[in-house]
């Protein structure tokens, strides 16, 4: 009730954005003839782990493509972007530059990409890319294999930090990270 005394209130608007990472399909070629496999996987809870059963006489001739799907949404209040997402690809595993248009490899089994760098995500609005990685052939080479993807460099206008996340800090319980499995096996 004095004058030397005035509030002013400021709405304090966060930024936030999380990463998905799923398997979409799985490309089998065998001795020649292609097998695609839809997994019908969006993101969600009802997602399955893809099984790839490899015909034992044909390893050698066999070619297994795994298309994963990076999927970004802006969780926040304020527009961004994910300027780079990075891949970890695990054992097993292998990037092949001629599957992945927009993916650069970093070496140690570690893969990037800008493909998202100027689309600026409108708080809701998600956007996605594609990276498809290779089975190396191996009679040994079967089990599970878990790729894991982190947004590794974010910008907004206002320089805001991410609310829940830093990136490129390899921390699982963020939002900004996610990982996918595979299983192989070989059949007799």
């Amino acid at each position: 009730k004095e004058d030397d005394e005035d509030i002013e209130k400021v709405k304090v608007e966060y930024f936030d954005l999380s990463l998905l990472k799923y398997v979409t399909k799985v490309l089998v070629n065998e001795n020649g003839a292609e097998k695609v496999i839809e997994t019908g996987n969006v993101g969600d809870e009802k997602d399955i782990i893809p099984h790839v059963q490899i015909n034992k006489k044909n390893i050698d001739k066999t070619v297994v493509k795994f298309v994963y799907s990076i999927k970004i949404t802006n969780e926040g209040q304020i527009e961004g972007e994910a300027t780079e997402i990075t891949d970890y690809v695990p054992e097993g595993l292998v990037f092949m530059a001629e599957d992945n248009e927009h993916w650069k490899d970093e070496g140690n089994n570690i893969i990037s990409t800008r493909q998202l760098t100027g689309s600026t995500l409108k708080p809701g609005e998600s956007a996605e890319v594609e990276v498809v990685l290779r089975w190396i052939n191996s009679g040994d080479n079967l089990g599970p294999k878990t790729n894991v993807a982190e947004i590794s460099e974010d910008f907004n206008e206002e320089n805001v930090p991410d609310k829940d996340s830093t990136p490129d800090n390899k921390v699982n319980e963020e939002d900004d990270i996610d990982d996918a499995t595979v299983l192989l096996s070989v059949n007799q």
